[in-house]
């Protein structure tokens, strides 16, 4: 019998791939399965990089990742609001990986949705999975409640109000899972030109792939362009404040974004 040792090294860089491998399986069967399943919906994939600094352990890094979803199918507007949708993610770079799944609805036909509006409110639960390699692991759980006011295809305002649970385990430290609970909340609006234009800006305590317990917003604002094609291309510059409500406010994190999206 042949016996082998792997040094640390090995046996986190053989982890990753697995990970990796896993996760991408599981979004092609996803795809597949909800694309005979459900004629009706929209299907959208999106791959996009950028750039980080941050003050914190993650200090600077490119990160790459990749979203699978699927939407209500809106004739007039493929992209513009709709009543559910569901994205599986996965974002990763040297040091970390993440994955992010999350579902929204909205309740139809409350007596305030007409041809040119829409406005209501919905649910939103979002599950996250992060691994800093030879750091920690962590799990985030939160629902929050949407309020949602969508006008003739063209300005779409979203509010989220919620909350969530944390989960992590440090290598270092040899008992269970530490958790903590963190109240959640965003504001975000999105406007659509005729020619294809897009700007957007929002206000977030966590994005899709942080989750800080604390109350530190990130702040960004971006530019996209929709083509008829179903192609979207999208930048973004983001920042996040920490200590804003309680002593002297600084910028721990900037961040830019530059991703593409096809809807089929």
């Amino acid at each position: 019998m042949l016996c082998f040792s792997l040094d640390k090294f090995s046996q986190n860089f053989i982890i990753r791939i697995v990970m990796k491998r896993i996760f991408l399986l599981f979004g092609l069967i996803f795809s597949c399965g909800f694309c005979f399943a459900f004629p009706c919906v929209t299907q959208f994939v999106e791959a996009g990089t950028g750039y980080v600094a941050a003050k914190n352990v993650e200090r600077e890094f490119n990160p790459f990742n990749f979203t699978y979803g699927i939407a209500e199918k809106n004739e007039s507007c493929v992209n513009f609001s709709p009543n559910f949708k569901a994205f599986a993610s996965v974002q990763f770079s040297d040091k970390i990986f993440d994955f992010t799944t999350l579902g929204n609805y909205f309740i139809p036909r409350l007596g305030q949705e007409t041809d040119s509006q829409k406005i209501g409110f919905g649910a939103e639960l979002v599950y996250h999975f992060q691994r800093y390699y030879d750091l920690y692991s962590e799990h985030d759980i939160y629902l929050e409640g949407v309020f949602r006011l969508a006008l003739k295809n063209r300005l779409l305002f979203l509010a989220n109000l919620g909350s969530g649970l944390k989960f992590a385990r440090i290598d270092a430290v040899d008992r269970d899972f530490l958790w903590d609970f963190s109240l959640s909340g965003s504001v975000a609006l999105n406007y659509y030109f005729d020619c294809g234009a897009e700007i957007f800006g929002s206000i977030v305590s966590h994005g899709v792939y942080r989750y800080p317990l604390a109350f530190t917003p990130l702040y960004s604002l971006g530019f996209a362009w929709n083509f008829r094609n179903g192609l979207r291309v999208s930048s973004d510059f983001g920042l996040r404040l920490r200590d804003q409500f309680v002593v002297a406010p600084y910028i721990d994190r900037y961040e830019w974004n530059l991703k593409a999206r096809f809807s089929f």
